[in-house]
């Protein structure tokens, strides 16, 4: 059970409300994690406009949701790896694809190059190496991309944060954990 009170939409008032109207209006539905950052409707709203901006950055869907997959992993927060997984597959990703992003890689070149920037970030609290911004920029992505995926391992932090503090009931098709410990490669 939740740790954190989920808002009834249909009970919920002023900015809350109008938040999770928009929400519902756009995804058809309102999971539980909106619905708990609901308890603070700025919190609601700061997620929603900066995941707003992010969306409409230089790196695609899939490779947003492949970040998402490899930080909500490595942070072993489910709820996270749960909605990242029906929402990498509603971005095309298939399930190998999905499992090598939540093992902190990827099939193809660009995109493994940035997940493994993002697993370094996460792992080493932002001191990456010189070789590591390298081996992003070796494969074609400038400061623009770079920075939306600090910005992006940053925003799954504090969502990871929230659904594993908050015990979040999980409501999309539950994925389990990986058993064994994420390396870093």
């Amino acid at each position: 059970m939740s740790r954190i009170h989920l808002v009834d939409p249909t009970e919920a008032s002023g900015e809350a409300k109008e938040l999770l109207d928009a929400v519902q209006n756009q995804l058809g539905s309102t999971p539980n994690f909106l619905r708990a950052l609901a308890s603070s409707p700025p919190a609601l709203a700061g997620v929603l406009e900066f995941n707003s901006h992010l969306a409409r950055g230089r790196l695609d869907a899939a490779t947003r949701e492949r970040i998402a997959l490899a930080v909500s992993e490595s942070n072993g927060c489910e709820y996270c790896v749960s909605a990242h997984s029906a929402l990498a597959a509603g971005a095309g990703l298939n399930s190998d694809e999905i499992d090598a992003a939540r093992r902190g890689g990827s099939a193809d070149k660009q995109a493994d190059a940035a997940v493994k920037f993002a697993r370094a970030l996460l792992d080493h609290q932002g001191d990456v190496t010189t070789g590591e911004i390298d081996a992003v920029r070796a494969v074609g992505y400038g400061d623009a991309e770079i920075v939306e995926i600090i910005a992006l391992v940053g925003m799954n932090v504090l969502t990871n944060f929230l659904g594993k503090a908050g015990r979040i009931d999980v409501d999309f098709p539950k994925i389990a954990l990986l058993a064994e410990p994420v390396a870093v490669g």
